[in-house]
């Protein structure tokens, strides 16, 4: 114990910083680990695992489920929505298999978004600009608590399998496809790291619409850049991936599923019209977005990137370029919508991840003016730089203690006085700490037990007497005409499931 509290005594400021972030994050995944515990299929997974799941029940065989993931894919992309891959993902839902393994779906979308994020930020921070790793650990910590905490609808984009594979999931594979084009540019690695992107390009091309029109703007953008600057060899390598993710998103958007889904909408709207409105929107969602935590989030890193930018091997120009360029990326993630449903309401699963991108790409901003404006004082004048970074590490060295304790004591009075359902941990706390969802999780085994019965082709179900916000959004209908009942009775082979309103 002596050993350890030693070791703990001799670590830096940072260090220790470090390890009360990464507690803190830590302490804000947990929660939700459990509350997947109650989580069960709604909505969608039973559309999607149809196949699978009685290609499980009549076999056993994972190689069949595989297959029957393979036949939703195609079917999908031929009658609904060309999202080939995010159909194939969605067709193996957990549940296919056991319910009890549902419970599955937090740990791999928290995963996918922590193991993404972390090594985005590695490539970038520590690899292409030679930051120490104690930085971009400091920097990743705030950037995940921000990811996890602050989303528009973080059942979507954790606890509903098909909602967070189709979005959350895609996301971060897009995160690692650049990570690895990064790392592969950086290093000079050869045709192997190619190669491990394409499976990632393949995901992302065939993915939800936002996260495939990104991916490709920056593919192209890659492209653009490297014929520019006639980097040959570079872009020799780049050329499968690029063109690996084209092929997919123009599968995707190709694909004679769409026409069948657009025929149910009203109206889309021209291009030029989409565009702008998906500009409109990029301009209202940041300023909605960017609230109290967003500002104190900036105020803690501020610190840390001005030391971790003071000797940047790579000279920043633009930066204001580099902000225009950050918010058409941003805006351009609201486009599909715009266009396919023009000023309708945005769905809470694609705000997610633009919240995320957002996040994302303003710390970048902040990275990218800090690290200009020390160049541009260095050279403007040594001496007048000195002066200013001694004055500003002498500021921040004798008062760091405080400004941590005040921005501590600030952000937990923000958290006590701010509503259950706007962060995501205090939303899973307050649920299991009432009980609700371990309620919820007891009344839909009762419901699995009456769907179960042999014998029986119409089934009435209660009503949930409880609706956790974090599992249970979409419940079926009384009308069992409803495709969310219908769906409901084929997964159990029944020919009609009612919903009985008891409660």
């Amino acid at each position: 114990m002596k050993k350890y509290i030693l070791r703990l005594k001799n670590l830096s400021f940072y260090e220790k910083l470090y390890a009360i972030l990464l507690f803190i994050l830590i302490a804000c995944i947990l929660p939700l680990l459990y509350m997947g515990l109650f989580s069960h299929p709604i909505g969608d997974d039973y559309n999607y695992g149809m196949y699978g799941h009685l290609a499980w029940e009549n076999t056993g065989s994972l190689f069949e489920v595989f297959k029957a993931a393979l036949l939703t894919s195609k079917t999908d992309w031929l009658g609904y929505q060309g999202t080939f891959a995010s159909s194939f993902f969605m067709a193996l839902q957990p549940a296919v298999i056991s319910e009890r393994l549902y419970a599955l779906t937090p740990f791999i979308m928290l995963f996918m978004l922590v193991f993404s994020t972390s090594l985005f930020l590695y490539i970038v921070l520590v690899k292409c600009f030679k930051i120490p790793a104690i930085y971009c650990k400091l920097t990743t910590c705030v950037l995940l608590i921000l990811s996890i905490e602050l989303l528009d609808t973080p059942s979507e984009a954790f606890f509903w399998y098909c909602g967070a594979v189709h979005y959350e999931f895609m996301h971060s594979c897009m995160l690692i496809l650049f990570s690895v084009l990064l790392y592969s540019f950086v290093e000079k690695k050869g045709f192997l790291y190619t190669f491990l992107t394409l499976p990632f390009a393949v995901c992302c091309g065939g993915a939800n619409l936002i996260t495939a029109l990104f991916t490709t703007i920056l593919l192209t953008f890659c492209l653009c850049c490297l014929v520019f600057l006639k980097k040959k060899r570079e872009l020799i390598i780049f050329l499968p991936t690029f063109l690996t993710g084209a092929a997919a998103f123009s599968l995707n958007v190709a694909a004679p599923g769409n026409l069948i889904r657009e025929a149910d909408i009203v109206s889309n709207l021209p291009a030029i019209e989409a565009i702008y409105y998906a500009f409109q929107f990029g301009l209202d969602y940041i300023g909605k977005w960017t609230n109290i935590y967003i500002l104190a989030a900036f105020l803690f890193l501020m610190p840390i990137v001005w030391s971790a930018t003071t000797h940047l091997p790579v000279k920043l120009r633009f930066p204001g370029l580099f902000s225009f360029f950050s918010f058409c990326l941003l805006s351009s993630m609201f486009a599909p919508v715009t266009y396919a449903l023009g000023t309708a309401v945005i769905w809470g699963r694609t705000l997610n991840i633009i919240m995320q991108a957002y996040y994302l790409l303003l710390f970048l901003n902040l990275f990218y003016w800090i690290g200009w404006l020390q160049q541009t004082l260095q050279g403007l004048s040594s001496e007048s730089f000195q002066h200013v970074s001694r004055l500003f590490q002498s500021l921040f060295g004798k008062y760091r203690n405080q400004f941590v304790l005040f921005l501590s004591a600030f952000l937990l009075f923000s958290i006590l006085c701010t509503g259950e359902r706007e962060l995501t941990t205090k939303s899973a706390i307050h649920d299991l700490r009432k009980g609700y969802a371990q309620t919820y999780h007891r009344e839909t085994l009762h419901r699995i037990a009456l769907l179960s019965m042999e014998g029986v082709d119409e089934v009435w179900v209660p009503n949930y007497t409880v609706r956790p916000w974090l599992l249970d959004f979409e419940d079926i209908s009384t009308d069992p005409s409803h495709w969310r009942n219908r769906n409901l009775a084929n997964w159990y082979q029944k020919k009609i499931v009612h919903l009985s309103i008891i409660y």
